[in-house]
This record gives structure tokens, sequence and C-alpha cells, in this order.
């Protein structure tokens, strides 16, 4: 007989139901092609019409139960960083994932892989993630130009592979460790010739965090995240191995007004050379999370360790039809620079038709 899905662990389909936007889903890196197109979240073998996938819809996630304890996911312009690790479908008020930063190398691509729950209280997931601006951007043109206008049509693709294990202590506490293999090459529309980017690179990193729920809504949820990063810089005798760090503590209130809004704060020690960070989000034109070379020393001095106080808010109407968010941060440090302050406001309305 086949499975109803009252049937199913809501964990399984975790990764392929409707959930509610998140605040990094409605900023412009967030949709496929880091371009403000429409965004829509569909599960596959739902009655999904022919129609919605002629329209050109750019962000979907669906998943296929094989059995009471495997599903094959699949899933493009998503927020890899936040859906990957989040089982109980809460949107996330930051910008970028506070409990493992490094998956969101991931962010906006393709994705496929599954989710395996052998118990309610443990729960792993594996997959991979391909993020091709030609694939995303451009359809494939038999006429397209070569030579150098052929790097317009293929100006960066990232390769990721990524797996995740999650374990229920108790009804309250819980620990997550996830891991991260991230390959880039070329440079992503946006950026031109951007000093301090590397037309390469490769990642590694893995990420540990813990989350505790107190109650009536409210979880909070400390992190450590470890980086090892080469970058292969053009024309440069040695491509350096960064070794990056990053810290993170946040608190959540889930449901403040309503069943589908989330408030939350959290103090972020971010890793010097991850680009995609509230303050890079301003300060560059929303880039996409990726790795760049450490800030550079000033005054003959190490860059100083940024630290940063981040609070957002987002909530959803009409299943996710309306969404409306804002996002608000103290830098210290700000990219390095000892001494030097940010204070950065970001607020934003989404309709979905």
């Amino acid at each position: 007989m086949p499975l109803r899905a009252a049937e199913l662990s809501p964990s399984l389909q975790s990764f392929g139901a409707n959930q509610a936007i998140s605040a990094y889903e409605l900023s412009a890196t967030g949709v496929a092609g880091f371009s403000l197109q429409p965004a829509v979240a569909a599960s596959l073998g739902r009655n999904v019409r022919p129609a919605d996938t002629a329209i050109g819809l750019t962000s979907f996630a669906g998943s296929t139960v094989l059995s009471p304890t495997l599903a094959l996911d699949a899933g493009q312009g998503l927020d890899i960083g936040a859906r990957f690790t989040n089982y109980d479908r809460s949107a996330s008020p930051f910008l970028v994932p506070v409990n493992a930063p490094y998956l969101g190398l991931a962010n906006g691509g393709r994705y496929a892989g599954v989710t395996f729950v052998p118990s309610p209280e443990l729960r792993m997931r594996l997959g991979a993630s391909i993020n091709s601006e030609r694939l995303d951007r451009f359809r494939f043109d038999p006429i397209a130009p070569t030579g150098p206008l052929a790097l317009t049509y293929d100006a960066s693709q990232t390769r990721s592979l990524l797996g995740g294990v999650s374990w229920d202590v108790t009804s309250a506490i819980g620990f997550d460790v996830t891991a991260i293999a991230s390959e880039r090459s070329g440079v992503p529309l946006g950026f031109a010739n951007a000093a301090q980017l590397s037309p390469k690179a490769r990642t590694n990193a893995f990420g540990v965090s813990a989350h505790a729920d107190i109650g009536r809504g409210w979880v909070t949820t400390a992190s450590f995240s470890e980086g090892m990063t080469q970058l292969n810089q053009r024309g440069s005798l040695s491509n350096p191995l960064v070794r990056e760090q990053s810290y993170s503590l946040a608190i959540a209130k889930h449901g403040l007004f309503g069943s589908t809004d989330t408030l939350g704060f959290a103090f972020i020690r971010p890793a010097p050379g991850m680009a995609g960070s509230f303050s890079s989000l301003i300060g560059s034109g929303e880039l996409p999370p990726l790795v760049v070379s450490q800030a550079p020393a000033f005054a003959g001095r190490a860059p100083a360790a940024e630290t940063d106080f981040s609070v957002g808010y987002v909530t959803n109407f009409l299943d996710g039809a309306v969404a409306l968010q804002t996002n608000a941060a103290y830098q210290t440090n700000a990219q390095g620079q000892r001494g030097a302050t940010a204070v950065s406001l970001l607020s934003r309305a989404k309709i979905k038709f």
C-alpha cells in the first residue's frame, strides 16, 4: 500500500514541504541567479502542474518518499544553509545561517540529496549542489559566442557536497553536526575584478551546534564552525591556505504575534574571509556567500576580529504569499578594521503572485 502523507514523519518531509520564507530567501541573493524573480516552494508528487514548470519558476523544493525512513530531496534556488538543518520548518529571521554558516556556500543552486530518519530522534542528510550561472541564467544556445565573450555565459560555478546529522538528546535539547566540501571556479557576476577575490577556491568546513527549547517558542542556539580554504590566486606563486573559525550565540522566539513569525537576536563572530554576512550584504550590493582572502592589515597591524550583534524579524501571511522582513546589525571592528563600527538596517516586503 502506498504511504499516506499523514503517516510520514515530519522530519522526512521537511526538506520538500512548503515552508515559511526565511530572511535569506527574501534577499536578492536568496533567489536563483542572484536577481529578484518570482519564487515558489512546491512539493514533488503533489499534483505539480506542467504549467508550473513552463512559466520559468526559479525556486522549488520537493521530496519523494521511498520508505518510512528514506526520502529523495531536490530543489533549486533555496536557502540550503537554513533548510538543510531545519526539520521543524520554522522560518529563520537571520540573513545568514547562525548554526552552520559555511553551508551557505551551497545556497541558490540546484540541489539533490537524501534524508534518512532511522528514528524520530536521529536524522541524517547527504546531498550535492551545483550553482552555475550558465545553467541558472541562460539557455543553452548553439550559436552562443566563443572566446572572451563566452565568459559572459559561464562566469562562475560552485559545486558542493554536504552532509549533516541531527540528534535530539531530549525533547528540549539537540545537536547538529554538519560538513561541506565546496569548490568554486570563476568570478560570480557582480564582482567584476574585485580585489581579494580568487578566481578559484576550495573550501572544506565543519560545524557543530547545540540548541535548547526553553519553552513558549523560545529557542537558543550556540554554534562553532571551522573552515579551511585553498585560494588559487591569479598570477601568484603562492596559493594561501586560509584557516578560519566562526562562533555564534542566538535566541529566537517563534510565534511572537502569530504562528508564522519569528524574532531573533544573535551574537556572531564571523569568519574573517566569509563574504555574505549582513555587513557584506549592505556594503557590497548583496553578495552571494563565498570565501575571499582575509582582510588586509591596517597600519602594519593584523586585522581585528569582527563582532556582529544582529536582530531580525520575519513574518509570512497567506501561506507564504506575503512576507515581511526587517534586520538590523551593529558591527565592531567592521571588515577587520580595528576600532571601526558600523550600523545597518534593512527592511523588505515580498508578494508572490
